[in-house]
């Protein structure tokens, strides 16, 4: 199959907890639940979410700094849908949901952020290091333990949130391009990962307030739930060399402007919901890796 698909990795730090809501409950949780990747249970930002708010902000981006958009939305609107689409035709741009890479947790030696070999394995296939470290983790160490890789002081035990677990020093690693954003790194298996994110998301309670009295109204607490500030995850997004084939054909290159653009505009206004509460601020950081391709089918 052609690779028709030219990926790039973006890595986002959340600055602020971060709720995109699913519209359901969950039994014996909370009344507000945020999107899960329904095979691992691990909280995820859709593709479709990332897309909207990237098209929106990227429009008022050109309303500000483009002479020919200058506070003409309509202008704006026609700008983008050589890249974003509209009703009568896709877009180039592809947004693939946002996976959490590392999740910050409490633990006796401060915030640690738990990963898995797995996520290690993708979102730095091609770091020689990371390779190596985790050539030397045997999976029975991760099975029901963990591995420490970046700044833990001592093998021993080691609590993340609840769950006590006995850890083995490795090599500290470097991580490419996010390397200041997480100072101590532990490996955990798959099974575990799951139930430390989903343990420790950050849980908020609010009531609605009556806007004639300007009070609680009765019986309308309600909680809800969101992914913690901190935590870091990755998205791809590519261009589909199928549609870019118009005379004013983009490239990847292209795509990293918008995305550069549109920075700000995350870290100030955010993504998601309850952003009147003091969620959603998002920092966005482009790899310096290499593109990819696939020639699998696009998410969004």
């Amino acid at each position: 199959m052609s690779n028709f698909v030219e990926i790039k990795k973006v890595y986002a730090r959340t600055l602020d907890p971060v709720h995109i809501g699913e519209g359901g409950y969950r039994l014996g949780r909370v009344d507000n639940t945020i999107v899960r990747d329904p095979a691992t249970d691990v909280p995820k930002i859709p593709g479709t979410s990332m897309a909207g708010v990237t098209k929106e902000f990227y429009i008022i981006h050109l309303m500000e700094n483009d002479e020919n958009c200058k506070n003409n939305r309509d202008n704006a609107e026609e700008e983008v849908k050589s890249y974003f689409g509209d009703e009568q035709k896709q877009g180039i741009i592809r947004f693939y949901d946002g996976q959490i890479i590392f999740f910050p947790v409490s633990s006796s030696q401060g915030t640690v952020w738990v990963t898995t070999r797995e996520l290690l394995e993708y979102w730095f296939e091609d770091n020689k290091e990371i390779k190596t470290i985790l050539n030397n983790i045997e999976d029975d160490n991760v099975k029901d333990n963990a591995s420490a890789i970046k700044g833990i002081e001592s093998d021993g035990l080691l609590n993340l949130g609840w769950i006590l677990l006995e850890v083995r020093k490795d090599l500290d690693v470097t991580l490419p391009d996010i390397d200041n954003w997480v100072k101590k790194v532990v490996v955990v298996s798959d099974k575990l990962f799951s139930h430390i994110v989903n343990d420790n998301l950050e849980i908020r309670t609010s009531v609605r307030i009556n806007p004639e009295t300007g009070t609680a109204e009765e019986g309308a607490l309600f909680t809800y739930e969101a992914i913690p500030r901190g935590t870091v995850l990755g998205f791809e997004i590519g261009i589909d060399k199928r549609k870019n084939v118009r005379k004013d054909a983009k490239n990847l290159k292209d795509i990293i402007s918008i995305i550069d653009h549109v920075s700000p505009y995350f870290k100030l206004l955010g993504i998601g919901g309850m952003g009147t509460r003091g969620f959603g601020r998002i920092e966005l950081k482009i790899s310096e890796v290499d593109s990819k391709s696939k020639g699998e089918k696009a998410d969004a």
